[in-house]
């Protein structure tokens, strides 16, 4: 048997080095070798559920349907019911060599790439906002507004009025998918997750880089039966 690791708990990398200045205190990591996120429990923001300290090498797999070096994707139990269970829940985690969070939204749970597609800025840290009815994440960075259900990034649009000689609003418009989104299964042992690697998304070239906090998440070993 061998294993496929899901590794997590390196310290950030030079060319993506976030100042504590960066992110709001509430998100600051709370303690050297312990990268997890104080809890908040502002509604627009949501509670995040504390990463624990990274798994020893040798610790146990985790639970995960049949894999098979030639067979579909499995769908992975990445968190514990109880953490995912309140409205504005988050759990960060590292998943197929990538950074994934959860977030329970209305109580709909919804699992992305963690960093932001545009400049690789802490996406999943930021506050959860209603776009015409959609719910949004909001990048801490540059504000980008990523729909949590399909990725998309979406915009304020705008118009010349020639009548009163300015731009005027003209609703909200999408980009496209942006933003890596991934499957989820609520199972009676806890949550799931499947990713979703097909085609090219503009979130992967930041999935593997690390961040304090969301790249502080638990890691998750998954084994791979060959032969």
């Amino acid at each position: 048997m061998t294993s496929l690791w899901c590794a997590a708990g390196s310290a950030p990398s030079a060319s993506r080095r976030i100042s504590r200045k960066m992110l709001p205190a509430s998100f600051m990591p709370r303690s050297v070798g312990v990268r997890a996120f104080a809890p908040t429990h502002s509604p627009s923001r949501g509670r995040v559920v504390l990463a624990r300290r990274a798994l020893h090498p040798h610790s146990p797999h985790t639970t995960a349907d049949p894999i098979t070096p030639d067979g579909p994707r499995p769908f992975v139990k990445v968190a514990e019911l109880a953490e995912l269970s309140a409205h504005g829940a988050r759990s960060h985690v590292h998943l197929g060599g990538r950074h994934v969070s959860l977030i329970n939204w209305r109580g709909d749970v919804h699992a992305l790439d963690s960093l932001c597609y545009h400049a690789g800025g802490p996406l999943a840290v930021g506050e959860i906002e209603d776009v015409d009815g959609r719910a949004c994440v909001s990048c801490p960075w540059h504000l980008y507004k990523i729909e949590l259900e399909t990725g998309e990034k979406l915009y304020g649009a705008t118009t010349w009025d020639p009548e009163k000689g300015a731009l005027v609003p003209d609703g909200t418009k999408s980009v496209g998918v942006r933003q890596r989104v991934h499957d989820v299964e609520r199972r009676d042992d806890g949550w799931y997750v499947r990713l979703r690697l097909d085609g090219s998304v503009e979130s992967d070239k930041y999935a593997t880089k690390d961040v304090p906090g969301i790249s502080g998440a638990r890691r998750v070993r998954v084994p791979i039966e060959v032969g």
